[in-house]
This record gives structure tokens, sequence and C-alpha cells, in this order.
């Protein structure tokens, strides 16, 4: 049966309703920008919600001046606790995040509708982006298309994932899943796509391009401490069971975790972080079980060269 709004049916994409969320703290020029590319959308979104959080450089000032922008302010409490206030006041169908200092192409929100659509409505759809920097790319157009699995779980190994602001949620999953945690951690996006990880539906954008990632000095997944951190938390959340499969699905979940893993624990390594090689040292028993003997491997003598050239930098001629 066709899902239905009231009385609109949802089989023709110019039906899908998407609450576009952004939260936003002292990112004003960033985020103007980011609202004009949300206004050119060949697809009209529902509702644009902004959630300033806790900004101090004339953020709300310069929304006043944007009509049609609902604009929600909180006292700085991270973009966890900000996405979940705008979630919490969406009444679209699907929650479209999209982070203040990136953008969409014209057609991203014509992109999704058409393959929620054409894969009868998924819980989650992840955006296909690209990474710039100063003048976003030209925009190149394409057909829709994706490549669709029966939840999140079953596109393990397929290497998807996607930060928060790429990330397009049908609403009442994003309810049943409780949002986004709160918690002032890093992997925030991949603890909930996890715990989505068997709502019905997962498609993964593949044509065209449907986000600018914009590259900066204040990215936060610059920091490899932060990220190591927010790995581990979640390898304590599959731990204690809190991720849906239960034993059945469990190699798909460490699956997808280790892709997670072996990047903050390489990256982690390479910049001293004893944290990482604790991180590698806890997972080491999924790593076996997958076979990731390269991994297994790399970390031991990413270690060792350090030490070596530690040693070798105290030595005095």
């Amino acid at each position: 049966m066709p899902q239905r709004t009231g009385s609109i049916s949802l089989t023709d994409p110019a039906d899908i309703g998407f609450s576009v969320v952004i939260p936003s703290y002292n990112r004003r020029d960033y985020l103007m920008a980011c609202l004009d590319s949300v206004a050119a959308q060949t697809h009209a979104p529902a509702q644009v919600i902004v959630v300033d959080d806790g900004s101090t450089d004339g953020t709300l000032a310069a929304l006043a001046d944007r009509p049609g922008v609902q604009v929600l302010t909180q006292a700085n409490a991270g973009p966890g606790a900000a996405r979940n206030a705008g979630a919490a006041q969406a009444t679209g169908t699907y929650l479209a995040f999209l982070d203040s200092d990136d953008l969409w192409v014209p057609d991203s929100l014509r992109t999704f509708a058409s393959l929620i659509v054409a894969h009868d409505h998924p819980a989650l759809l992840f955006a296909r982006f690209a990474d710039f920097t100063g003048t976003p790319p030209p925009h190149q157009g394409a057909p829709a298309a994706g490549e669709a699995y029966a939840d999140f779980l079953a596109g393990a190994g397929a290497g998807h994932f996607a930060g928060a602001g790429m990330m397009v949620i049908r609403r009442d999953a994003f309810d049943a899943a409780g949002g986004f945690t709160t918690a002032h951690i890093n992997a925030e996006d991949h603890d909930l796509a996890l715990r989505l990880g068997t709502a019905r539906g997962f498609v993964q954008v593949t044509a065209p391009v449907t986000l600018l990632h914009r590259l900066h000095d204040s990215n936060e997944m610059g920091d490899a401490a932060r990220n190591t951190a927010g790995i581990a938390r979640l390898v304590a959340q599959e731990a204690a069971g809190r991720y849906p499969g239960g034993t059945a699905r469990r190699g798909q979940r460490r699956r997808i975790l280790l892709g997670h893993v072996r990047a903050a624990v390489l990256a982690g390594v390479r910049q001293g972080d004893t944290a990482a090689l604790r991180l590698y040292l806890r997972t080491l028993p999924w790593a076996l079980a997958a076979g990731r003997w390269r991994y297994l491997l790399a970390v031991p003598a990413l270690t060792l060269g350090q030490a070596m050239r530690r040693m070798t930098g105290r030595v005095t001629p």
C-alpha cells in the first residue's frame, strides 16, 4: 500500500515533504551560503529549520533577514542536541540534515525524492558528497541513481558512510531510534546509523553529487583524538548490545564498525595517540575474525616506525 500523510499519497516524488534541519554555531557567513543553496532547490522543502546553538557571531541578526526560515535558539549544547531540537519541530515525512558550512546542489531534494519513491520509502538515505575548498565546483547534473539495501546493516562491507549532514531519515524511523546522542563526541552520525541498522530500507545515492562538503580549518573531524574517542564509544555500545540485529546481524555490525575503527586507529597512530593503540587492541579479535591482515600488520609497523624515528631523533652526532 502507498504511504500516506493526511490525504497525500506518497507515490509521486513531488509529494515528498522534507523538513531541512541545519544546526549552526558561529558560522554566520557559511550558514548564509548554505541557506542560499537550500533556497535554490528545484524541489522546494516543506520546512527549513535552523537551530542556533548559542552563536555569538551575529548569526541571529543575519537570520532575521531570511523569510521562510524557522529559527530555534538554545544555549550551546552541541550539534546532536541541536539536530534533535530541530527534528522535534519537523512536520515533513523526511528529515534532511545539512551542516551549516556545507552546500546542496540545486537538485539535491529532487534526487532524494525520486529515490525515496523508487525504493519504497526507505528509512535512511546517504547523500553522495564531494569535498571542496574556496569556490564551490560547478554542478554536474545526472539522473538520480542509488544502491538500495533491505536495511543499513545489509550494506555492510560496501564502504558506505556519511556524516550527520549527509543523512536523510524518515521521521518516524528517526523518532523510533531516539535521535542523535547528545554526548559531546565525534561519530554521533555513525552511532545513529547503527541504531537505524534494521529499519526498513537504506539507499546510498550514487548520482548525482548532492552535497558539497566544505573543507576548512575548523572541521571537527580533523581531531584524531576526538575521532578515536568517538569510535571507541561505538565499540563500547556494540559490546553492551545496544545496537539492533542481535547475534544474527553481529557480523554485519562489526564489519561496519571495523571500517570506522581502521580509519580512526591509523590516523591516531600516525599522530601518536595512545588511545588509538588501545582501540586497536580492544578490537583485535574482531579484526582477526574478519581476516583484516593488512590492517593488523600495518598498525604494529607504523608504531615501530614511529618509535624508531623518536629514538633516532634523540641520538646526537
